[in-house]
Order: structure tokens, then sequence, then C-alpha cells
């Protein structure tokens, strides 16, 4: 049953992390298109969609964690950064971004609540959110190994490289 399990939570985290990886990237072509006054209705109701399901799968890998005996893990090692022996680092920035998901998620269900500008400063946090699922991943994970997946993250790295500067030279050019 180990075994079983074991794969399960192996599973629930790779598909939360391409689920997530696919927001991500629907979300930056979202911002790309918005800039260029194109309609994103649609990709933005994928967005969430996928953002949501990444949610729900990343809920199934803690709790088949906690289920799984071959580790023992109790509640506050998968919920509390730093308190587990096993891996304290990468556990910890799971366990992080896992916080920072329900942080945007939450706001994301309360724009209207909250206010449009509370909503992008909250979703501004995304790229330390996708850095440390994708650094967890990396340190903890036997299926993240390699180079087609480093060579995949590059990907969005670049993106929000390219929108930040492109928004901040947009930025410096209306001080003028």
């Amino acid at each position: 049953m180990e075994m079983f399990e074991w794969y399960l939570i192996r599973t629930t985290g790779t598909i939360a992390y391409v689920l997530l990886y696919l927001s991500v990237m629907i979300g930056l072509y979202t911002q790309v298109q918005k800039k260029r006054k194109q309609k994103i209705a649609i990709p933005l109701i994928w967005h969430e969609s996928l953002s949501n399901w990444a949610f729900i799968l990343t809920l199934g890998h803690v709790v088949i964690t906690l289920i799984d005996q071959y580790m023992s893990f109790q509640w506050f090692d998968v919920l509390i950064p730093f308190q587990t022996d096993y891996q304290p680092i990468p556990m910890a920035l799971g366990i992080l971004a896992l916080y920072f998901l329900i942080l945007t998620i939450v706001t994301s269900k309360a724009r209207k609540a909250i206010g449009y500008q509370a909503f992008r400063k909250v979703h501004a946090l995304n790229p330390i959110l996708y850095i440390f699922t994708t650094m967890h991943g990396l340190m903890m994970g036997t299926d993240f190994q390699g180079i087609i997946v480093a060579a995949v993250n590059l990907l969005p790295f670049m993106f929000f490289g390219i929108l930040l500067l492109k928004g901040k030279k947009e930025l410096d050019a209306s001080h003028l």
C-alpha cells in the first residue's frame, strides 16, 4: 500500500504543478493581451479553472502525504514550515507555496469584496508562489530532475522578466 500512496503523492504534486504552470502561462498571456486591448474573458476562465484544480490537487497532495505511513508525517509537519526533520527547506517551500496558493485563491474569489487594487497586490506575489513550488519540486521530487523540467521552467521566468521590464519602461515613459 505504501508504494500506491507514494505514487499518488508524486502524481498529485506533479499534476498540480503542471496545472499551476499552465495557469501562470495563461495569466501571462492575458496580461499581454490586455495591454494590446484584446478580449481576455475566455483565457481568464481557463486561468481561474486551472488554478482551482491545482489547488484541489495540492490539497490532495498534502492529505495523501499525511495518510502515507512510510514517512509518518504529522499535521504540523505538513502545515508549519520548518517543523519536520525530513528535508526541512524543501518542505517549508512547499508549505509556504500552499499558503500563497490559498491566499491567491481566496483573494481571487473575494475580488469584488476586497477591491481590485488589493486583489492585484496579492496577485503580484504569485511569482513567489511559482518559484517556491518549483524549488519544492526540484529539491524534493524525484520527477522534477532533468534538463527538460529546467528548460520548461525558463519560459515563465522569461515572461515574468519581459513583463516586468516592459511595465517599468511604460512607467518611466509615463512620468516624462
